[in-house]
């Protein structure tokens, strides 16, 4: 090495070489935080294979096409000064040169949701990171946490407290799946086996689920049955389904839990109604017509084996991305809804955005598909049409919401309630209504039709960013219990923001914010603080919160608006029994409440 440096006129060659390396990749690498979308602003632009006009060409994308941002850089190549932007399009990776592609600034779910398109990716990033992702990624996963892999502690961010919403679930995927001929994919199953079960457990009403196949058919099958360490409890009723289904997969998820153990922390956290025989004794009402469940009836519902029947096994399908979920198979899902053929604004089949954002998210596309079916139903409505519409004293139009996400009950108008929740990080025009992309109607040139990006005056979502909070609808979220107005303001420009109170007075800066609390904007806006657990308002989580919460559950006292959001201290949908048990376990130091 060292008699190569000894040439310093090469030495020096070398490092002309490698700053002008260093250089141009500083500039051609540009960083696209926070964003998955971008829309193609030519015609015809080539859909190339690799970054550079020596690659081979995929196909053609047409003027106003959206497609999936998959690297966040810009590389050089051939034919492109401005480097090659890698994307996603009808479940293809490849690139389109950077001065063909606008890609605006959006939020980490590609908020506001403009087009059909934006609204289910932005809606399958958000149910991936929320559960799928994190270790939850069955229906009886979302409601029975026991994967010691999960993100979140066991038995915790569990996704509702009714022992039999996974039950009820399954059911009506079975129905949609049977009527759609989507039982004969190769299905793939993660069942939960815990430790020292019981031989068997049984409803209280129903009784005994006695089924199932103890003679071995199969002797290929039944070693897969035993490499993944199905105990013959188990075993016998999986060979039943693979008599019917001899493509579908089961693999064991093995929980290392004691099935005692689980049932008594399930059952803290668990409720049922309509059934007297499985109330706990003395009846502890949990919410009007919840109440505790007892034993057997938390055994049942947590025994796995109880479901391991065609009509309930959908509970433990894994709905991670699976390459045969092709747009074919989705298609079946959507036939007879108005999503059955192609979306305009996308200039693209609904089928292939659902399989795209399938594989974008790592999300089952067929899932996304029978989502968005349940959600927005078959016709188009206020949720997929993009109209205009009121809420709250504020007009907005042109947004989507595929999945109802935001739409929570406890608002006005939970639909729209949702559709302000997909125009996050939009702004008003000239009318003062809420846009996020306007379209032009052209000069004659050809170009009709271009989506622009409307430049904010003032942008609430970049002052929000800087406070490093939250936006949840109209809340603002992830604000600790005992945090001062000056801590927040700090770290705004000054006369960005003003702090007030929820009866309206002027907030000090060592003042402590809480749950109601306000944040004024410069241009007029308004936000509301939600501090999850502070259900008094008082910044601070204690007995009093408790109580207040109890209160409500039973129906002595009414929580609404941002009172009603912070007492969602489990972050499920509404408020519940397993929100009483976490703010519990909060006080007593065995759990915590997390903001946002």
């Amino acid at each position: 090495m060292r008699s190569f440096l000894k040439n310093q006129d090469f030495s020096k060659s070398i490092q002309f070489v490698l700053y002008f390396f260093v250089t141009f990749f500083l500039f051609s690498f540009t960083v696209f935080a926070d964003t998955t979308l971008g829309v193609i602003n030519g015609e015809p632009i080539n859909f190339r294979s690799g970054p550079g006009t020596n690659t081979s060409v995929i196909g053609q994308l047409s003027h106003g096409t959206v497609v999936t941002i998959k690297s966040a850089y810009a590389v050089p190549g051939v034919g492109c000064n401005s480097g090659w932007i890698n994307i996603y399009y009808n479940n293809k990776s490849g690139y389109v040169c950077k001065e063909y592609i606008n890609i605006g600034g959006k939020d980490s779910l590609n908020r506001p949701w403009t087009t059909p398109k934006e609204s289910i990716i932005g809606g399958a990033l958000f149910t991936a990171r929320g559960y799928i992702s994190a270790g939850q990624n069955t229906s009886y996963l979302k409601k029975f946490n026991v994967n010691p892999n999960s993100s979140y502690g066991l038995y915790t961010h569990q996704y509702m407290a009714n022992l039999a919403a996974p039950a009820s679930e399954s059911s009506t995927s079975y129905t949609s799946y049977k009527n759609n001929g989507l039982l004969n994919l190769p299905l793939v199953f993660e069942i939960p086996v815990f430790e020292n079960m019981p031989e068997e457990t049984s409803h209280p009403t129903a009784g005994k689920q006695d089924y199932g196949q103890s003679n071995v058919t199969d002797g290929e099958f039944e070693k897969k049955l035993d490499a993944e360490g199905f105990p013959e409890s188990y075993k016998k009723k999986i060979r039943l389904l693979h008599n019917t289904h001899p493509n579908w997969i089961f693999k064991a998820l093995k929980t290392g839990l004691q099935f005692n153990d689980a049932v008594a922390q399930e059952k803290r956290v668990s409720s049922v109604n309509g059934c007297n025989a499985c109330y706990e004794q003395p009846l502890d009402q949990t919410e009007p017509g919840w109440y505790i469940a007892n034993t057997q009836t938390v055994e049942y519902y947590l025994d796995p084996r109880n479901f391991i029947r065609e009509e309930r096994i959908l509970m433990f399908e894994d709905l991670s991305y699976k390459e045969e979920y092709t747009a074919t198979v989705v298609s079946s899902v959507l036939k007879g809804t108005f999503m059955d053929g192609i979306s305009i604004l996308d200039n693209q089949a609904y089928a292939d955005i659902f399989v795209e954002a399938g594989r974008f998210a790592n999300v089952s596309p067929v899932y996304l598909a029978s989502l968005a079916r349940q959600e927005s139903g078959t016709k188009l409505s206020n949720t997929t049409n993009g109209a205009r519409f009121t809420y709250k004293d504020q007009t907005y139009e042109g947004f989507y919401n595929f999945f109802n996400i935001g739409a929570y009950s406890s608002e006005a108008n939970p639909a729209l309630a949702g559709l302000v929740y997909a125009s996050q990080g939009s702004v008003k025009n000239a009318e003062g209504v809420y846009v996020g992309t306007i379209i032009d109607s052209g000069s004659g040139d050809g170009n009709s039709g271009t989506v622009k990006p409307i430049e904010p005056v003032f942008n609430v979502s970049t002052v929000v960013g800087q406070m490093n909070v939250k936006l949840k609808g109209s809340y603002i979220v992830s604000v600790n219990p005992g945090t001062k107005v000056e801590t927040l303001k700090k770290k705004t420009e000054n006369g960005n923001v003003t702090f007030k109170k929820a009866n309206g007075q002027l907030m000090q800066d060592t003042d402590v914010l809480g749950t109601g609390c306000q944040i004024m904007y410069k241009n007029g806006e308004v936000h509301t603080i939600v501090i999850y657990g502070d259900l008094t308002g008082d910044g601070v989580v204690n007995s009093a919160d408790l109580l207040r919460m109890r209160q409500h559950l039973l129906g002595q006292v009414k929580l609404s608006g941002a009172y009603l959001e912070s007492a969602k201290a489990n972050h499920g949908s509404g408020v519940n029994s397993a929100d009483l048990l976490k703010l519990r376990q909060h006080l007593l130091g065995t759990s915590h409440i997390v903001q946002g």
